[in-house]
């Protein structure tokens, strides 16, 4: 009888550890009153952000927007080579880093780490942004193509740079694409392998008053 509890108690808990580490994010609303030409007239690069957090609701948005999947056949908003879909965003926030899961629309946790300073770098003054979205690319799911390979990693990485740039600009936020980071720091806080290569990051937010 007590190795029965005990078990059932194991499995209680790791069902509530698994369910801590996924974050359903909410439908994605894509009914922004901001025409792509009027973002791509306001787009512009900002750096002072005030610590104010985004609402699900307002994440869940610019992540579809980012690189969601926007047709049945699990194709992207952002294009990739090949269709290799080897762009990943993963999500720094103070509470950790989760990594956005476009087929589900959720985010999977990576860690507990506050990684926001090792992703600004040399450049603290952007530290205090509530979200960093970085980009990093598996080079694994484009193949052997070479010097191309990174080329490809980095169009495809472009795309998806300009996606959260148009967004954030639809959606009241201000951002500033960064080649800037502790490319080593993050490496080991995420957990990542040597095919994977960290592309471009944004911090996002709302403008500091």
């Amino acid at each position: 009888m007590r190795r029965w509890i005990l078990l059932s108690c194991v499995i209680v808990f790791s069902s509530w550890a698994f369910a801590q580490d996924i974050i359903r994010l909410p439908a994605p609303d894509k009914s922004a009153s901001m025409t792509l030409f009027q973002a791509l007239q306001d787009r512009h690069s900002e750096r002072s952000f005030s610590e104010r957090p985004l609402s699900l609701e307002t994440l869940s948005s610019l992540l579809w927007a980012a690189t969601g999947v926007n047709r049945t056949d699990g194709h992207l908003t952002a294009p990739t080579a090949v269709n290799a879909q080897d762009i990943s965003v993963y999500v720094a926030t103070k509470d950790g880093v989760s990594v956005y899961v476009p087929a589900d629309n959720t985010l999977r946790k990576v860690t507990s780490t506050d990684v926001r300073k090792s992703v600004a770098d040399r450049q603290q003054g952007v530290a205090n942004a509530p979200v960093f979205l970085i980009v990093v690319s598996d080079l694994a799911r484009l193949g052997d193509r070479g010097d191309r390979t990174v080329i490809l990693a980095a169009e495809d990485a472009g795309y998806v740079s300009q996606n959260i740039c148009l967004a954030s600009t639809a959606l009241g936020l201000i951002t500033v694409p960064r080649y800037t980071m502790d490319r080593d720091a993050l490496k080991q806080a995420l957990g990542l392998t040597d095919s994977h290569r960290f592309m471009i990051n944004h911090p996002v937010g709302y403008r500091a008053e």
